[in-house]
């Protein structure tokens, strides 16, 4: 198929303020990251899968969630990982290492930031980390009541 070089752009920018809906499993994920520095899941009665982030059904049962609250280990394992080097807006400053882990025992994983990596040569730093490798998580002191409460970081092997 031909592309049309005559296509056209449309340029402008958003400046889009929003303010998130948590309800209310996402409220009390957060408040236990805020104000008890605690990693909370749901845990689906009928097929048994430990939910993180925290739902308030499961999506392979349809069963309701309510109630069924675990509290997760502060460990886990990296399950997937990419070493950032160019930027992107409104993030942070390359490098950094984004991945999915799986905390504690999560049947699903989590999208965040791996910290406590020395990224100053990202070639060196690709050979250090791998899939599976054990990380732990690290609450701050100052918790705020969102995501960035907690950091990942490799765990001692």
């Amino acid at each position: 198929m031909a592309q049309r070089a005559d296509l056209l752009e449309i340029p402008g920018t958003w400046d889009l303020p929003w303010t998130y809906a948590a309800g209310e499993v996402g409220s009390r994920y957060i408040e236990e990251l805020r104000d008890n520095a605690r990693m909370m899941a749901t845990k689906c009665p009928g097929c048994g899968r430990v939910l993180l982030p925290p739902k308030s059904f499961c999506e392979r049962c349809f069963v309701s969630l309510k109630g069924h609250w675990v509290e997760l280990e502060p460990s886990g394992t990296l399950e997937a990982f990419a070493i950032v080097t160019i930027p992107f807006p409104e993030q942070r400053e390359p490098p950094y290492v984004v991945g999915y882990f799986k905390i504690g025992n999560a049947s699903t994983n989590i999208l965040h930031f791996l910290e406590g990596v020395d990224l100053s040569d990202p070639d060196k730093a690709r050979e250090k980390l791998h899939i599976g490798m054990p990380v732990k998580v690290i609450f701050k002191e100052k918790r705020e009541g969102r995501m960035t409460d907690f950091y990942i970081v490799p765990a001692e092997e």
